[in-house]
């Protein structure tokens, strides 16, 4: 029985709306319909004056020859008429030769000067023969033309239906629109006593069968929502639309749990396996360089003891290099990075980065040109700043696998040092041009998994300054960065 009556509860508020929408609907088409038939009824009684009018301007010519005048002006205190005029054409009423005296034009040019100039529009109803109705507020204005009669041909040489003259009135609809006026009142206190009821009892029974279950349903949608995926929803157990939309919440909240379980537990692996391509990535530089003087130590080719140690040099920087990135990679994942700032030579910072890729650039054919338009002081970290600039020099050996160019400029900007690093390779894909600093974003590249860009960000960031790139496919990327000099 409870379930029937939420079964009719929720009808209800289903076809509520439809139920005011059709009596609002009824109630102005039944207005409008008795607008217009009243209005009609007006048009009817204007046909009727106009044509005791008509009989008796007729009349008065046949009998007396002429129209009196005092007749017409009584017809003006007739009730709900008003303003009554008669129009004619001198030139177009064509009385026989008989009646065509001077004297009678002379009279009838002399009326037709008292009358009101008429507009084209109404000199129109001469030519139609078809009334002009007007609504003017609470009065009906009517042209009514005055066809010709047997009796009339008597006098005029005209056609039957000539129209002869034509008769001006105001009709009031004063009682009219009271009528309408108090219709339209009735019915708009129906709608709004029968809405009234309607929404007070549909408020009643949303509060007690919708609202109270909604409510819960929303709290624990909230709940789930920051990530309590444990909260179960208990948000009523009945069969209806509320019922089986709380189970299927809760069974979403199930499988939600079970996926976030089996998503965690993929993503710590993915973590582990990318953060690992991304050692080896990273590692690539310093090892390939130690790889290098160690091939060439085992040629046994004769060299200088000078050149013997700067070998020797090169491989214990490369070690350490490698050290430094290891506890780099750490700082990454834990979202630490530690700056080390001092006072250093950009032309001597310049120069370690020079040394540091020109062996494997060279390995893969591409021509190193440095431009040091600034080699004075500024306050950085050397070895975080060094390993942001060889990030991107080693992205650019990537996009260039049959060799090119690579420029790497050191200027003055105001406050700023600068370092621009261009290239002549394949260039950035649009598809991830504004998110090449993401963590693990990278262009396809058969080695590393775009960490390396993410932490060059990170150090221009720490040092606050700014990064930015500019690429087109096919012809070359351009990096610049900018770190204040103090």
């Amino acid at each position: 029985m409870f379930d029937n009556f939420r079964i009719s509860t929720k009808l209800l508020l289903t076809i509520l709306p439809l139920i005011i929408l059709a009596v609002g609907i009824s109630a102005y088409f039944n207005n409008t319909h008795q607008e217009s038939e009243m209005l009609k009824q007006a048009q009817a009684a204007a046909r009727t004056h106009s044509d005791l009018i008509r009989e008796s301007l007729v009349y008065m010519m046949t009998t007396r020859g002429n129209v009196d005048d005092e007749y017409l002006v009584r017809l003006n205190n007739v009730r709900d008429i008003a303003n009554l005029h008669i129009y004619f054409q001198a030139d177009s009423l064509h009385l026989r030769e008989k009646y065509n005296t001077s004297d009678r034009q002379t009279k009838l040019r002399a009326r037709e000067r008292k009358m009101r100039k008429l507009s084209a529009e109404e000199r129109l109803v001469f030519v139609s023969g078809e009334p002009i109705w007007r609504r003017k507020g609470k009065e009906f204005n009517a042209l009514i033309p005055f066809p010709a009669t047997n009796r009339c041909q008597h006098c005029h040489d005209v056609s039957s239906e000539f129209v002869l003259g034509v008769a001006e009135m105001d009709i009031s609809l004063d009682r009219i629109s009271a009528s309408i006026e108090s219709n339209w009142i009735r019915s708009i206190w129906i709608v709004y006593v029968f809405t009234s009821i309607a929404l007070l009892l549909s408020m009643v029974l949303y509060r007690f069968m919708v609202s109270r279950r909604m409510k819960q349903l929303v709290e624990a949608t909230k709940i789930i929502g920051e990530g309590n995926l444990d909260y179960q929803i208990t948000a009523g157990k009945s069969k209806d639309e509320i019922g089986e939309l709380a189970a299927a919440f809760d069974t979403m909240r199930t499988r939600l749990k079970g996926a976030q379980e089996r998503l965690i537990h993929s993503e710590r692996l993915s973590a582990v396996g990318q953060m690992a391509s991304s050692i080896i990535h990273d590692f690539r530089t310093p090892m390939s360089t130690i790889n290098l003087v160690v091939e060439s130590l085992q040629q046994g080719k004769p060299t200088t003891p000078e050149r013997i140690q700067e070998w020797y040099r090169i491989i214990r920087e490369s070690v350490l290099r490698m050290v430094n990135m290891a506890q780099e990679l750490l700082d990454f994942s834990r979202g630490e990075m530690r700056l080390d700032k001092t006072e250093f030579s950009v032309d001597e910072f310049i120069s370690l980065v020079e040394k540091s890729v020109k062996l494997n650039l060279e390995r893969s054919k591409i021509t190193l040109r440095v431009e040091r338009q600034y080699t004075g002081p500024a306050i950085f970290d050397p070895d975080r700043l060094h390993r942001a600039l060889v990030n991107i020099i080693n992205n650019a050996q990537d996009a260039m696998p049959s060799g090119g160019t690579v420029q790497v400029t050191s200027l003055r900007m105001n406050s700023d040092v600068g370092f621009t690093i261009s290239d002549n390779g394949t260039g950035i894909p649009p598809e991830i041009k504004e998110k090449i600093f993401d963590a693990f974003v990278t262009a396809g590249k058969k080695k590393g998994t775009g960490l390396g860009l993410a932490i060059t960000k990170r150090i221009i960031d720490q040092h606050g300054g700014t990064i930015e790139v500019e690429s087109e496919m096919g012809k070359g990327t351009t990096f610049r960065i900018r770190i204040p000099v103090s």
